[in-house]
């Protein structure tokens, strides 16, 4: 294996999966709980975090996108995928054949699901989808009980569910959020006024399931919390989760440079003394961003340096400093859990990005190594 790598602990994602299970248990309440493994599990290995979380009891799983949902069949996940987006026409069939359970939200997907799902002798479960203020996807609330009919009265459609998401539910400011669950809550009343059972009811993203304990009805829909990242710096703290993701890498090259060397394309960076440059073989090319050139540090043997001059696709460069204690192929942390180390978040706020982009934005070519413990 390279020098690169991203160390997904597991026993960390079972961790943040029962912190939830224990805020909820406090509040008296239990939901269902569905797990978002889209964008390959934001970046830690969808098929390993899919079957981590059957194991550990999670209820469903939530993807973006059908082959997503068919790559989980093949592995064998037998959980309901929940799909986030809305399938092509030429999605569709594949929706009914690997048993997905799509979002819709006019009548012409429920006429073609129901046709597709009645060729091949098939039940299907759709969930409803009310936009009540995303500005997404979704029907209006009030179309909402008319939708709800039409797929009742198919007769190879279950409505499975009825789902809305939050915009601002992870801000300070609850008068948004609690103007979704209005609209959300006449959308259900009147789905049940027009003698319709709506199924699973379900709202709570990250936000919503930290700041909205009225938005968790039957089931909530964690992402980034389920990872060891609060969804915004607005939140109370009020969670013990950890992150699952650690990108490492190893120092490769140590070299002494004089006062006024320059380090990297551009020369953005000059010593401003005599010191020790050490290179690490990770880059954008695997997801490291070029907005931390001259401003992020890596951990290494528990002491963090500065990223120095422009980070390039496949090597970035650190100053260790005029009397260097670091070897030649001392570990690097990028970003994790390390005590010590920069977090997905610190790097995110760096970026002026969110810590979901961080970790979706490791490349495919840094392998997963999974760990149920020790570093």
């Amino acid at each position: 294996m390279g020098a690169t790598r991203a160390i997904i602990r597991l026993d960390h994602l079972g961790h943040n999966i029962e912190e939830i299970r224990r805020a909820a248990k406090a509040a008296r309440r239990a939901p269902m709980l569905c797990l978002a493994v889209k964008a390959d599990a934001y970046g830690h290995g969808m098929i390993r975090v899919a079957l981590a979380a059957a194991e550990l009891g999670v209820d469903c799983l939530a993807v973006a996108r059908v082959d997503e949902g068919i790559e989980l069949r093949r592995a064998g996940v037998s959980l309901p995928i929940l799909l986030y987006s809305l399938a092509t026409p030429e999605e569709c069939a594949e929706v009914v054949e690997h048993s997905l359970s799509p979002l819709v939200a006019d009548e012409g997907q429920v006429r073609l699901f129901d046709a597709l799902a009645r060729r091949r002798e098939r039940t299907l479960r759709v969930h409803l989808k009310i936009d009540t203020g995303m500005g997404r996807i979704g029907c209006r609330p009030d179309e909402a009980p008319d939708l709800a009919r039409a797929v009742v009265e198919c007769g190879s459609l279950e409505l499975g569910g009825v789902a809305t998401h939050f915009a601002v539910a992870d801000g300070r400011d609850p008068e948004y959020t609690k103007r979704q669950l209005a609209a959300f809550e006449s959308a259900l009343s009147a789905i049940r006024a027009a003698g319709i059972e709506p199924g699973i009811v379900h709202a709570a993203n990250s936000g919503g399931l930290l700041g909205h304990p009225d938005s968790w009805y039957d089931m909530v829909r964690p992402g980034i919390l389920a990872y060891g990242y609060y969804p915004s710096d607005e939140q109370e703290r009020r969670l013990d989760v950890r992150p699952v993701m650690e990108l490492r890498s190893r120092v490769v090259f140590i070299k002494e440079v004089e006062a006024g060397a320059g380090v990297s394309y551009g020369v953005t960076w000059r010593a401003p003394r005599r010191t020790h440059i050490g290179t690490i073989p990770v880059g954008y090319g695997d997801g490291y961003n070029r907005l931390l050139s001259n401003r992020a540090d890596v951990a290494i043997n528990g002491v963090r340096y500065p990223v120095v001059g422009r980070v390039c696709m496949d090597q970035i460069m650190v100053d260790l400093g005029p009397e260097c204690s670091v070897s030649r192929f001392d570990e690097a942390t990028l970003f994790g859990y390390t005590p010590g180390a920069p977090t997905a978040e610190e790097l995110a706020n760096l970026c002026g990005t969110i810590a979901y982009e961080i970790t979706c934005n490791v490349g495919t070519r840094v392998p997963r190594v999974y760990r149920d413990g020790g570093q």
